[in-house]
């Protein structure tokens, strides 16, 4: 009985999981299948499927809404004609890898949204661009799985240790960023 509730939940969550966020949740799908929660194919297609409903999605709104947006966006308008050329070149290539290309996807899609370059095409190399990134991503995952759940594992058993250093890090960071804000709070301790 769990061992289905868990099915189901994990393929509806690895759905949701890259729809919403992406290669992280792909990832943690693969790292399931390895611990044997849910099937590889089945995780992997619900991953499939999420990532491009959510690239099918941003398409869509941004066909309707992206020319209007940049109209009142004149910095972001500016950039994108100055430096879409590489876009302009060759989009379908660049659509079809989009989402290997880190930080570029949405802008990659912004650019066919208002490029005006018809769904059947985007529809046919966004497919190729997931099926791409499933490929790479969770192939790479369940490679290195063995590893990463052992990370994983040591990890949990040193939370505490792990814990604290993120937290002297962090401490360290905002000590660094406001430096100069504490210098002067100094100067006026010292002065009283």
């Amino acid at each position: 009985m769990i061992e289905s509730l868990f099915e189901t939940c994990g393929y509806i969550a690895s759905f949701l999981g890259t729809f919403f966020e992406g290669d992280v949740m792909l990832i943690t799908s693969v790292l399931s299948a390895k611990l044997g929660l849910f099937n590889l194919y089945i995780g992997l297609f619900a991953a499939f499927l999420g990532a491009y409903t959510k690239d099918a999605l941003k398409f869509i709104f941004l066909s309707k809404k992206g020319k209007s947006w940049l109209v009142n966006q004149p910095k972001w308008k500016e950039r994108i004609d100055r430096n879409s050329t590489w876009f302009d070149k060759r989009p379908l290539f660049f659509l079809s890898i989009h989402r290997l290309l880190y930080g570029f996807s949405s802008i990659i899609i912004l650019l066919t949204a208002i490029k005006e370059i018809p769904f059947w095409k985007f529809a046919l190399a966004n497919f190729i661009s997931v099926a791409l990134w499933v490929t790479v991503v969770g192939s790479l995952a369940y490679l290195c799985a063995e590893v990463l759940l052992d990370r994983i594992t040591w990890i949990g058993e040193h939370q505490w240790q792990v814990i604290g250093v993120l937290v002297f890090i962090a401490f360290l960071v905002w000590l660094f960023k406001h430096r100069k804000e504490n210098a002067a709070w100094k100067k006026e301790i010292l002065k009283i």
